[in-house]
C-alpha cells in the first residue's frame, strides 16, 4: 500500500503540468475536429463520416499520452530505455496508440459518447445542408450528417480494413510516416464497426419494443408499479444497485484494461483459438484475421489485469475510484453553482469550458489511479504478468516482467531509468 501511495504522489508531483497539457490539447482537438467534420458532413455526409473518428480519435491520442508520460515514474512497468530496437519515440507512440483504439472505442459506445459526437455531428451538418437546400428535403443529396445502416459505412469499413491489412503486411518496409495511415485506418474501421453495431441495436430494439410480447410485458410492468408499491420499490432499488455496480467496478475496470493496452500488458495464456489464429501463414485474408485477433489478444491480456491483481488490488482501486468519481461530482456541482442561474444561451456558451476546466484537474487524478493500480498488478509476483515489448504489426516481442520493488525510495527522488522530462516516447 505504501509503495502504491509513494507511486502515486510520484505521477502527480512529476507530470500533472504535461497531464493537463495534454487533456486540454485533445479536448481542443476533439472539439475542432468535430466542427470541422460537421462542417464537411454539410456539404458531404462521406467526407464528414471520414472526419469524424479522427474527433473521437483525438481523446484517445490525449489518453495514450497521458498514459505513456507517466510510465517512466512507474518502478514495475518497462521504461523506454527497454524498448526493442526500432520502436522509440514516434513508433512506440503508434503502437500504443494502435492497440488502445479497439477497448478505447469499445468504451467510448458503452458510454455513450459516439453517440453523442454523432448527434453532434448531425446537428452541425444538417443545419448547414438545410440552410444551403433552402430547407428543402429533396434537395439533400449525400448530405446533411445521416449516419444509418447501409452500402455506403459497409463499403467505407471494409477499404479501410483493407488498407490496414496491406500497410500491416509490407510495413516493415514502408517509411515511418505510413504509420499515420495505418492508424487512421484502423480508427476509420473501428469506428464504422462500432457505429454499425450501435445502430443495428438500437433499430433491433425499437423492432422488440414493438412486438405484442414486449408491449405485454410492459403492460404488467406498468400494473405492478400501481398496484404493488414494495415490487415496484424493489425494482427501482434493483435498478439502482446495477448502475451503482456499473460505475464501481465496470468503470476502473475499462479504465485499467486501457491502461493494460497502452503498456503493452502480457502473459501466456492466450486462448488458443486467437493463439492459432494469430499464427496462420501470411496472405491478405489471413492477415486481415491477424490484425483483428491480434487487438483482442491484447485486449485479453489486458483484462486479465482484473482478475491477476486480486480482490484486494481491485477493491481498492474501485474505492479509490468512487472517491474520485464523488469527488469530481462535487467540485463540477460547485462550479457551476459559483455561476448561480443563467439563460439558456450563457448554459450552452460556457458549460462546455467549466466542464473542462473541472476536467483539467480531475483527468490527472484519475490517469494517475489507475496507472498506479496497473503497476500494483504489474509488481505482483504472483500475477505473473508484464509488459511486452513488439514490433509495430511484427511478431510479439519478449515479455519484460520487472521486480524492483523500491522499498524506501523517497517521494520526489527519481531513478536511474527515470528520466526528468515528460513525454510520451524516448
Amino acid at each position: 500500500m505504501l509503495q502504491a501511495l509513494r507511486t502515486f504522489g510520484r505521477i502527480l508531483a512529476r507530470h500533472w503540468p504535461a497531464l493537463i497539457a495534454w487533456y486540454l490539447g485533445g479536448e481542443a482537438v476533439h472539439q475542432l475536429l468535430l466542427q470541422l467534420a460537421g462542417f464537411v458532413g454539410g456539404l458531404t455526409t462521406l467526407g464528414g463520416l471520414l472526419l469524424l473518428p479522427l474527433a473521437v480519435s483525438a481523446r484517445l491520442i490525449s489518453y495514450v499520452a497521458m498514459y505513456l508520460t507517466v510510465q517512466p515514474s512507474l518502478p514495475h512497468s518497462a521504461s523506454d530505455d527497454g524498448a526493442p530496437e526500432g520502436e522509440t519515440g514516434p513508433r512506440r507512440f503508434a503502437r500504443a496508440v494502435l492497440t488502445a483504439i479497439l477497448p478505447f472505442f469499445a468504451f467510448s459506445a458503452a458510454w455513450g459518447m459516439i453517440d453523442a459526437d454523432l448527434i453532434a455531428f448531425f446537428r452541425i451538418a444538417s443545419s448547414i445542408a438545410l440552410r444551403d437546400a433552402g430547407y428543402d428535403l429533396d434537395q439533400l443529396g449525400d448530405r446533411g450528417g445521416l449516419v444509418s445502416i447501409g452500402v455506403l459505412p459497409v463499403v467505407v469499413l471494409v477499404i479501410a480494413l483493407a488498407v490496414r491489412a496491406l500497410l500491416a503486411r509490407f510495413g516493415g518496409r514502408l517509411p515511418t510516416w505510413t504509420l499515420v495511415v495505418a492508424a487512421y485506418a484502423e480508427v476509420l474501421w473501428t469506428f464504422m464497426l462500432f457505429t454499425l453495431v450501435g445502430q443495428w441495436w438500437a433499430d433491433a430494439k425499437e423492432w422488440i419494443g414493438e412486438r405484442a410480447g414486449a408491449v405485454w410485458l410492459e403492460g404488467i410492468g406498468d400494473w405492478f408499479a400501481a398496484n404493488l408499491a414494495p415490487v415496484a420499490a424493489l425494482w427501482e432499488g434493483a435498478l439502482w444497485l446495477v448502475g451503482f455496480l456499473v460505475a464501481a467496478v465496470f468503470l476502473p475496470a475499462a479504465w485499467l484494461t486501457i491502461a493494460g493496452v497502452t503498456y503493452g500488458t502480457a502473459f501466456d495464456e492466450t486462448p488458443p483459438v486467437l493463439r492459432r489464429l494469430t499464427r496462420a501463414p501470411d496472405g491478405t485474408v489471413s492477415r486481415l484475421a491477424k490484425i483483428v485477433t491480434r487487438r483482442f489478444e491484447e485486449l485479453w491480456a489486458a483484462v486479465a489485469l482484473i482478475w491477476r491483481g486480486g480482490p484486494v488490488v481491485f477493491g481498492c482501486l474501485a474505492i479509490a475510484y468512487a472517491i474520485w468519481a464523488w469527488a469530481e461530482q462535487i467540485g463540477s456541482r460547485a462550479v457551476l453553482g459559483a455561476f448561480g442561474g443563467h439563460d439558456t444561451a450563457f448554459w450552452a456558451s460556457f458549460l462546455p469550458l467549466l466542464l473542462v476546466a473541472v476536467g483539467a484537474i480531475a483527468e490527472p487524478l484519475r490517469v494517475a489511479i489507475v496507472a498506479t493500480a496497473f503497476d500494483t498488478v504489474i509488481g505482483r509476483p504472483e500475477a505473473e504478468m508484464g509488459t511486452r515489448d513488439s514490433e509495430l504489426d511484427g511478431e510479439p516481442g519478449d515479455l519484460v516482467v520487472t521486480r524492483d520493488l523500491e522499498h524506501e525510495r523517497p517521494l520526489g527522488v527519481v531513478g536511474q531509468q527515470e528520466h526528468g522530462e515528460d513525454g510520451v516516447g524516448g
